[in-house]
């Protein structure tokens, strides 16, 4: 996993009392499911651990329809995965800026992730961080790659560590 985004999730995980972590995608097309794969896998870690003060949502294709339950549940980091095509090589996982999200017709998201970003943003005192990992192939039915997959397991392990290492320093 890049340096990079390893600091900057430790730096603002371990700034923040309360964090969401809100899975995106289509779990019928490939690569786009990689969001909610993820969520699942880290609600079985969690629930072993017993953290507290963490929101895991699977936001399917329709994640703005949960914008009531994470307001309510107030993050102060609100963590958004899901695969992201930015021509990079399949698998590789990066912080996007979401400024730079187009929005066409073939997205899979009912609205931008751009406008949810924002909205959260505007509306809760949450830092938002979307992580995105490069997909191989969205096609219906198909299976996550390998890829993907090897680097979900990646994301999954290093984001359990570092909210172990969260949970031992919040009082």
């Amino acid at each position: 996993m890049q340096t990079r985004l390893l600091k900057i999730l430790k730096k603002e995980i371990h700034s923040t009392r309360q964090i969401c972590i809100l899975g995106v995608g289509n779990s019928q097309k490939g690569d786009d499911g990689v969001g909610p794969l993820i969520i699942k896998k880290l609600r079985s870690e969690i629930n072993k651990k017993k953290f507290n003060d963490i929101l895991l949502i699977d936001g399917g294709e329709a994640p703005e329809n949960f914008s009531g339950e994470i307001r309510r549940f107030q993050p102060g980091l609100t963590i958004i995965i899901d695969a992201c095509a930015g021509g990079r090589k399949p698998g590789t996982i990066y912080i996007v800026n979401p400024d730079k999200i187009q929005y066409d017709d073939i997205s899979t998201h009912k609205l931008p992730l751009s406008m949810l970003v924002k909205f959260l943003e505007d509306t809760i005192p949450t830092k938002v961080i979307i992580i995105g990992i490069e997909p191989k192939n969205c096609n219906l039915q198909e299976a996550i790659s390998k890829e993907v997959n090897k680097s979900a397991a990646r994301l999954i392990s290093t984001i359990i560590l570092l909210l172990s290492d969260w949970e031992k320093t919040t009082p």
